[in-house]
């Protein structure tokens, strides 16, 4: 289901057409991003049942607080604040840093260096283990505040820990998480981490390119990867559908098959849920 009123646009997935859906959610979690928002509710035995996703055209700031603060203070999924087990984070300013060259000061001056961040900005730290390395990523000063009032006790993570939280088995292993206007990319080569970035899209060739780009520096041969790919709605599926035409072989992140409009989402949300779990 997709509605859009006053700039904004809604989309709604159900397991299946039940008014008594609502009471079988046990727990949740919440994603926010760049001028949108994704809740997913799931059951007491970790079975997604449903996936609110809300969002905002360009037209409107980049984080636009009081959407949010809306948002989080409409939506049922997110109404009993003890039940979201984790608040994820999207953010382009972020840097990767090996634990053998790792001081927490000298890090946050890198990635200052990188990103204009503004004096109130968040700048938060988050362990690769399986990496050996520490993701610091910075979070605009009012989504910070927002998510520390609204969800005291819920662990807050970034995004790409969907793409970290398992060691890698796999050749050339490329992960991407579509949004609304950014990709969240990381490629593995089993277990070694050749690369990290989240880049901004206006169509399925600017997410080619750059895969391409990436494949053609590296001299990787791009027909090899093994590429799966998430997405935040059901609006990114066209996205998804078109990177076929230069990656045949691409899958759902969870490794399915993309049948539906709704798969990659539906992977996203079940990962997601394995990062809190």
């Amino acid at each position: 289901m997709t509605a859009t009123t006053n700039n904004t646009y809604e989309q709604v997935y159900n397991i299946q057409e039940d008014e008594s859906l609502s009471s079988r959610v046990a727990f949740s979690i919440c994603l926010l991003m760049q001028r949108g928002i994704l809740t997913a509710g799931y059951s007491s035995a970790k079975e997604l049942l449903t996936i609110h996703y809300s969002g905002y055209n360009k037209n409107r700031p980049v984080w636009d607080i009081g959407f949010f603060e809306q948002v989080i203070g409409s939506e049922p999924l997110l109404a009993a604040r003890e039940k979201v087990k984790g608040v994820f984070l999207s953010s382009h300013r972020n840097i990767i840093v090996p634990d053998e060259l790792y001081a927490e000061n000298d890090a946050k001056k890198w990635l200052k260096q990188l990103y204009f961040i503004e004096s109130g900005d968040r700048i938060n730290i988050f362990p690769l283990e399986n990496d050996n390395a520490q993701l610091l990523y910075a979070i605009p000063v009012g989504v910070a505040e927002l998510v520390r009032i609204n969800f005291k006790k819920t662990p807050v993570l970034p995004l790409p820990v969907h793409h970290f939280d398992m060691e890698q088995v796999t050749s050339l292993y490329l992960q991407c998480c579509i949004s609304n206007e950014q990709v969240v990319a990381t490629l593995h080569n089993y277990s070694q981490l050749l690369w990290h970035k989240v880049f901004d899209y206006s169509c399925a060739e600017d997410i080619a390119y750059e895969i391409k780009l990436l494949c053609k520096e590296n001299y990787i041969d791009a027909a090899k990867l093994n590429f799966v790919c998430n997405a935040t709605c059901a609006s990114e599926y066209d996205i998804v559908n078109e990177l076929t035409r230069y990656f045949p072989s691409i899958k759902a992140g969870d490794g399915s098959d993309i049948k539906s409009q709704w798969d990659p989402a539906i992977s996203l949300a079940n990962q997601l849920l394995e990062c809190v779990s």
